[in-house]
Order: structure tokens, then C-alpha cells, then sequence
């Protein structure tokens, strides 16, 4: 083997080790642009492989089916917008109206954008059927886990005898209203969420103080 061949053998080999998860990546992106543009239903596997390139074969070594795909699309949209929004930290110096204020009025500054979790998960929340069952439960979940956030963030706030279940109530109700607001921004054109952030907001601390 000469000099040359074993630097490309090499480099062919470092090339490999990491394409498994740069082609997972692009799978995942490319099903995630096919969505917006067309809706779930329209970005069917063939298109999720000519836009990101890659065969068939791929899409099946990662993912069970479509289904399976758009679910792993949700979490990890999920998690990337996580990121990006405040946390539920509880200050000593902030109400719960504040503290919901700061947080939501974060969130909803990336309506405009939609994050794939939202834009996928509104579409298949009302289905029933088994089509796109993973799907919808995976959005399901991502919910689940922030009205937890947001009942812990609460419960700290509420008296003992009180805290858990009104704080659960609470964050149900956040969660219900902030997916009012999801539809709003996408039916209203001059949508302006601030003032609904503020009564929002303003009900949950109202609420949560009488119970002190």
C-alpha cells in the first residue's frame, strides 16, 4: 500500500465514523423543512430522501418508519428550543405574574419561527388513528414535560397544603391557553401576543395568590 493510499484509507475511515450521525442529522432535517412546506402528509419518505440525499436504506437504518421519523423530529426540536428559553428558576424577588411574564414572553417570540415540535405536533394532535401514532404521542410527551416544568416552578411559590395540586391544575392551564395562542399567532396576521402574556400572566398570579 502506498503513502497516498493509507492517507485515504484513513481519511475514508474518520469519514465513516462520523457520517452515521450527520446523515441521521440531515434525515431529521430534511423531514422537518418537508413538513413546513408541505404538512406531514405531504413529506413523504421519497421526498425526505431526495432532499437530504440520501437512499431509502438510510431512512429505514435509522428510523422504524415515517411515524417513527416525525417523533424523533419532535423531541429533538424539543430539546433545541428548551434551550433557548428562560428557565423555571424560582427567585425570591419574582411573582409568579412575573415569572410567567419573562418566561411565555420569551416563548412566544418563537411563534413567528414555529419550532418543528409545534408546527408537527398542532397537526397530528387531534388524529386518533394509528398513522401517526408515535408522532402524536411524542408531542404529547414534550407537553407533558412542560406543564411539569411549569407545576414544579408553581409549587414552590404555593403553600404546602395546596402546592401540588393547584400548581398541576395551573400549569394545565398555561399549557391549554399557550396553545391557544400557538393557533392565534398563525390565524391572525397582527397577532400581538404581548397582551395576552400579560392576562395570562396576570389570571395564574392572581389565582395562585389567593391560595396563600
Amino acid at each position: 500500500m502506498t503513502t497516498h493510499q493509507a492517507v485515504t484509507t484513513k481519511a475514508e475511515a474518520k469519514s465513516t465514523a462520523v457520517a452515521p450521525e450527520r446523515s441521521r442529522d440531515r434525515i431529521m432535517a430534511a423531514a422537518s423543512e418537508l413538513a413546513k412546506e408541505r404538512g406531514i402528509s405531504g413529506a413523504t419518505i421519497a421526498r425526505v430522501c431526495q432532499r437530504s440525499g440520501l437512499p431509502v436504506s438510510s431512512v429505514y437504518w435509522y428510523f422504524e418508519d415515517k411515524d417513527h421519523l416525525f417523533a424523533e423530529v419532535i423531541r429533538a426540536s424539543f430539546a433545541k428550543w428548551l434551550v433557548s428559553v428562560p428557565r423555571w428558576d424560582v427567585s425570591a424577588d419574582t411573582t409568579i405574574a412575573e415569572g410567567l411574564r419573562r418566561v411565555l414572553g420569551r416563548a412566544t417570540t418563537t411563534f413567528a419561527d414555529m419550532p418543528a415540535f409545534l408546527r408537527i405536533g398542532m397537526q397530528v394532535l387531534l388524529e386518533t388513528g394509528e398513522q401517526n401514532a408515535k408522532t402524536r404521542e411524542a408531542y404529547i410527551d414534550v407537553r407533558d414535560q412542560s406543564r411539569m416544568m411549569i407545576s414544579t416552578w408553581l409549587t414552590a411559590f404555593l403553600p404546602d397544603d395546596v402546592g401540588a395540586d393547584l400548581a398541576d391544575d395551573l400549569a394545565g392551564l398555561v399549557v391549554a391557553l399557550s396553545d391557544g395562542m400557538i393557533v392565534g399567532s398563525q390565524v391572525y396576521p397582527d397577532w400581538e401576543p404581548d397582551q395576552y402574556v400579560d392576562l395570562l400572566a396576570g389570571t395564574i398570579g392572581a389565582i395562585a395568590d389567593s391560595a396563600r
